[in-house]
């Protein structure tokens, strides 16, 4: 289940970071926001084709991670977010036809080595059979603690950068997408273990369960206004910042919180030996700079190729109207 759960995360963050640079690149060519009213915005954002297709990625692929993190521990399905930067380093390379580089391969190779040392130290955190046990270890006093001092500190980066007037707005929201993020998925987790089962006729009674119990729904609730925010705090980050700043601190964010959610909630590095938990770390830490390092390499490559493009259209604006005039 071990290895279901890291392939279904792989793909799942495959398709989340893919989409989320067509969403960047589709929100770039988008105007202010705040200089638009709402229904604009929506329409702006709708009528983007590349917008919406990362808009689709992103949605469809919480089918398969909610899947993974039913079957997985956070420890191990959030650090698959590295496996789903080196698709988008693919994607780019063989379907956009850009370069691969040095330190893009250096950054894949690290990655590799600590999803590998990560799966085969692999081993199974406590388990969560009902609505009941994912209560109780959400109401423990650390996990509360946990989740406000989170979701306010989100709410002081995003409050923080607003008051003066988006200042280093990429860093604050990317940031707090980040948190976002993370959080939105300690409650998928929660809402997974309502449709838990091993056949169909175990999901479905699961389910009959499930849908009478409030908690369920407030789960529900939870995991979509987090992910939303996941998905509305990056655009504003593009477009009032640098998306070389907002993509890796977004990285970083969505794949640490998870994973402290998963040690601090749900326990789940407990009771494992010492030599297997300094293995644990090590592999950790080798994804976290790789992710570092594609993130923001990949992100500057990209800048440093739009910057080109602009300056391209100017150049040739201007022959155009120095041809004009003559």
């Amino acid at each position: 289940m071990t290895f279901l759960a890291i392939l279904l995360g792989s793909l799942a963050y495959a398709m989340l970071n893919i989409g989320m640079g067509l969403q960047k690149k589709g929100a770039a060519e988008l105007p202010v926001i705040e200089d638009q009213g709402f229904f604009k915005n929506l329409k702006n954002f709708l009528m983007n084709k590349f917008w919406l297709i990362g808009f689709l990625l992103v949605n469809v692929q919480w089918i398969a991670f909610s899947i993974a993190v039913t079957i997985g521990d956070l420890s191990i399905v959030a650090p698959m977010m590295g496996v789903g930067l080196i698709a988008l380093v693919l994607f780019s390379v063989f379907y956009l036809k850009e370069k691969i580089t040095v330190t893009e391969i250096i950054a894949i190779v690290i990655i590799i080595a600590g999803v590998v040392i990560l799966g085969t130290t692999s081993t199974n955190g406590p388990t969560i059979d009902s609505l009941n046990d994912m209560n109780n270890l959400l109401l423990k006093t650390g996990s509360i603690i946990f989740l406000v001092v989170t979701t306010v500190l989100m709410f002081l980066l995003v409050i923080f950068s607003v008051i003066r007037k988006f200042a280093l707005a990429d860093i604050m929201f990317g940031i707090a997408a980040g948190i976002a993020s993370g959080i939105g998925v300690i409650f998928t987790k929660g809402f997974m273990v309502g449709l838990k089962g091993d056949s169909f006729g175990e999901i479905w009674q699961s389910l009959k369960t499930s849908v009478v119990l409030w908690i369920w729904w407030f789960y529900l609730g939870l995991l979509l206004v987090y992910n939303i925010l996941s998905t509305i705090f990056p655009q504003v980050g593009f477009q009032k910042g640098k998306a070389v700043v907002v993509t890796p601190l977004f990285a970083i964010a969505a794949l640490l919180t998870p994973i402290f959610g998963g040690i601090i909630i749900f326990s789940e590095w407990t009771g494992i030996a010492p030599g297997i938990l300094v293995a644990k770390i090590v592999a950790l830490l080798l994804i976290l700079v790789g992710v570092i390092l594609l993130s923001l390499y990949s992100t500057k490559s990209k800048s440093r190729i739009e910057t080109e493009e602009k300056s391209e259209e100017v150049l040739e604006e201007t022959e155009n109207e120095s041809s004009g005039e003559h």
